[in-house]
């Protein structure tokens, strides 16, 4: 018991990989040391590898509570890897399970990780319905850590949807509470959130500040996920930058990190970066088949916006290598997606 007990307390003072450490040299698993090995990995940011653990966690778990508890993880992984339906879905079955529980707490969980899987769909109206509910339950028990969390996750709604700023204040918000209640892992997710909105809105300079504040916080930090996205995040605003060398050497460390966790959806984004930098260079042929093993990646899930860059993308390198129709064939279906989708991605052809 005072060895569970001592894994659990790893975890919940954000220390996975000692956990991890003792739970991987385990030869036999509970469900409750599945589920502990499954939350460290999350926490690291091996998304892949936690999904296998908490369903492996689901086989022998017979609390329904803490079943649901396992839905939730599982749902926050499928949809960091782009799974958007399959993470709604468990969501919405915990949240089933919380009712009938009748536990707070937990249906709160639920209702936030709905909403968030809502936005990874693209369904952002609902997403934001969503996710204001949950706001309101955090501002009615003085939760600020939660409330940081919504400001968010709305932050990231509002960059989808072009209204940046919005997303810089609801950015700007998640850090000063992030900053009050001395959260470094979600001051430093704030951050990525305001420099990528300052990006897309052209503010360069901010963008590569609030990257490298970031940096700052994740070089030496467990999460992989966290030190992948930095370098992808930072590799972005260098190269609208036009510091192309350092750029690419960020993308190539992103590409290492993303790899080693089999984050597929996120590899596309980093794929396409190099892409871009390519395409800068001159260098059409290369260009094209990084974009086109972006598209192959992108192809597997529900990131409507980095296929829909790709597309853009791939476009304008069939144009440059001479594949006139091609290219205005691609682009134009892509535009008719976009408008469709509510994406204005057409217009981040200079990210």
């Amino acid at each position: 018991m005072e060895n569970m007990e001592a894994l659990q307390a790893f975890i919940d003072d954000g220390k996975p990989s000692l956990a991890y450490e003792i739970l991987s040299k385990l030869k036999t698993h509970s469900a409750a040391t599945a589920r502990m090995t499954a939350d460290a990995l999350r926490m690291l940011g091996r998304f892949d590898e936690a999904i296998k653990w908490y369903r492996q966690a689901g086989l022998t778990e017979k609390d329904p509570e803490n079943k649901a508890w396992l839905l939730l993880g599982l749902a926050a992984c499928l949809r960091t890897l782009g799974s958007g339906k399959r993470a709604y879905k468990a969501a919405v079955k915990a949240g089933e399970a919380a009712r009938d529980l009748e536990i707070d707490e937990l249906l709160v969980a639920a209702e936030l990780e709905a909403a968030l899987a809502l936005r990874a769909q693209g369904e952002f109206e609902q997403s934001l319905s969503g996710l204001k509910d949950v706001f309101n339950t955090y501002l009615a028990n003085s939760d600020y850590q939660g409330m940081g969390y919504v400001h968010w996750a709305i932050g990231g709604v509002y960059r989808l949807q072009g209204r940046l700023d919005l997303a810089v204040h609801e950015f700007s918000r998640a850090i000063t509470l992030a900053k009050k209640t001395g959260d470094e892992t979600a001051l430093g997710y704030a951050y990525f959130g305001l420099a990528g909105a300052s990006r897309i809105a052209g503010n360069i300079a901010d963008s590569e500040k609030f990257y490298r504040l970031a940096d700052t916080i994740f070089k030496d930090s467990d999460d992989t996920f966290a030190r992948a996205y930095v370098n992808c995040g930072l590799a972005n605003a260098l190269r609208q930058k036009g510091v192309y060398d350092e750029a690419f050497t960020r993308y190539t460390e992103a590409d290492r990190l993303y790899s080693s966790i089999n984050d597929e959806p996120d590899l596309g984004f980093v794929k396409w970066g190099l892409g871009s930098i390519l395409l800068k260079r001159g260098e059409l042929k290369k260009a094209f088949e990084q974009f086109k093993l972006a598209e192959k990646l992108f192809s597997k899930y529900d990131e409507k916006r980095g296929q829909l860059l790709t597309q853009f993308s791939l476009a304008c390198a069939d144009y440059l290598l001479g594949n006139r129709r091609q290219a205005a064939t691609r682009f134009d279906r892509a535009y008719k997606t976009a408008q469709k989708e509510g994406l204005y991605t057409y217009l981040e052809s200079f990210t």
